[in-house]
């Protein structure tokens, strides 16, 4: 959400996952390369799907297998972390591009 300051590019973060906790509350979008910086309105339309999958449960999904990311460093050999170490190459593949 635009913070109301006067600073332009300014939104103030929510969440009450513990990886939203880990920064700054309130954050400025800045580019030294020229590209534009991300539209206000795209910005709302994430906001509102993530409270819905919040609402829905799925926040809580996300959250336990980013959670298990960090924490887990092998995967079982009976096949149990096959969908952890799906949803890991999907999430790598994803921040690459």
């Amino acid at each position: 959400m635009p913070t109301g300051q006067d600073t332009p590019h300014t939104y103030r973060l929510g969440g009450k996952s513990r990886y939203a906790l880990r920064f700054n509350p309130t954050v400025t979008f800045s580019t030294t390369t020229g590209l534009p910086l991300p539209d206000r309105r795209y910005l709302r339309v994430h906001a509102a799907c993530a409270k819905v999958a919040n609402m829905s449960g799925a926040g809580e999904f996300i959250d336990r297998m980013l959670r298990d990311m960090e924490d887990i460093r092998v995967l079982a050999a009976d096949g149990s972390s096959a969908d952890l170490f799906h949803h890991a190459l999907r999430f790598k593949a994803e921040a690459v591009y």
